[in-house]
């Protein structure tokens, strides 16, 4: 194959921004087709903002072919401890794109990958991650075979098609927590990290305390629960923005974490608490509902997988850091 004598790679500057934009909009079009619950706005300004912003970070190249951008690839950071003790770098939703008139896009992918990766290795940094539309199988396939791996994604919903039965649970009552009593879902915060914490997702332990205080401090948060003799037994907390541009639509909310006391496990209870969500947010003019979640975590991947539709795919790669002795 002889692409490499054909494509060129430099260095993404605001000059690539308005052809980025095209190849960036052709993808999500695309995914739209694939995933017809995806919001139908327009999100020109938002992938526009989203490629200014990684202007301004170090990585980042553009594939030339015969004068014309056919792909990019572009990553934030670095950041200290990004999955593991080393600098880390992401490619948000957006920061890459690959054009459908490249004749082995995969293949591209690729090649961009090496011509990126070989500039942050350089600087010392040996872990990365970026987000990709689920229904791309090309590109992903060319990523894993890079070496990554799958660890979250995005899925989405349209409320009009959520059609969840209400039923009564005998005891239960559903409501939404006023800002002022956050801090009552403490002990399910908890209970949330323990479990993130054990086999098979192993996040790494951290200063829980100080990560509440400043969690129930989220302006735009929002929190339901499921009550059983007056005592909070599951919440499924909301917000207005989460991973990625899409999330940031008008009439999108998107829920950032829940978790049900194990002894209430298995009753529905959980389903009658998204139900509660999905009519209260319908009620209120909104028209889809988001979830990120990992997809290292079997049991969330499980249950919402039975609502909601996954269009993106989060991958990551740690690169072996004795590479650089």
């Amino acid at each position: 194959m002889n692409e490499k004598n054909k494509i060129t790679f430099e260095k993404f500057t605001e000059k690539h921004i308005d052809d980025a934009v095209k190849l960036a909009l052709a993808e999500l079009e695309t995914g739209k087709k694939h995933y017809p619950d995806l919001p139908d706005g327009d999100f020109t300004e938002s992938i526009t903002g989203t490629l200014h912003w990684l202007c301004s970070q170090p990585f980042g190249k553009a594939a030339i072919e015969k004068g014309r951008l056919i792909g990019y690839l572009l990553f934030a950071g670095p950041w200290d401890g990004f999955f593991g003790d080393v600098k880390g770098v992401f490619s948000p939703l957006g920061g890459s794109a690959f054009s459908y008139d490249c004749e082995n896009r995969g293949r591209l992918a690729s090649m961009l990958f090496e011509s990126v990766s070989e500039d942050f290795v350089k600087q010392g940094i040996y872990s990365c991650a970026l987000s990709r539309y689920a229904y791309d199988e090309e590109t992903a396939k060319s990523f894993i075979l890079n070496g990554f791996g799958i660890r979250c994604t995005d899925a989405v919903r349209k409320l009009s098609e959520f059609n969840l039965p209400c039923n009564s649970y005998d005891g239960i009552l559903f409501k939404e927590l006023p800002a002022d009593k956050f801090n009552e879902v403490e002990y399910l915060q908890r209970g949330l990290h323990k479990h993130l914490a054990g086999a098979p997702v192993f996040f790494p332990a951290y200063d829980f305390d100080k990560w509440f205080e400043n969690w129930i401090k989220r302006e735009t948060m929002r929190i339901f629960v499921a009550e059983s003799e007056g005592k909070i037994i599951g919440f499924i907390s909301v917000d207005d923005d989460a991973e990625n541009f899409i999330t940031g639509y008008d009439t999108m909310k998107n829920i950032c974490g829940a978790f049900f006391n194990e002894n209430y496990r298995g009753r529905g209870i959980a389903q009658g608490l998204l139900s509660f969500i999905a009519n209260t947010l319908k009620a209120e003019g909104i028209t889809h509902l988001g979830v990120d979640c990992e997809t290292l975590n079997p049991t969330a991947l499980n249950f919402w997988g039975k609502y909601f539709t996954p269009y993106t795919y989060s991958f990551a790669r740690r690169i072996d850091e004795r590479i650089g002795d």
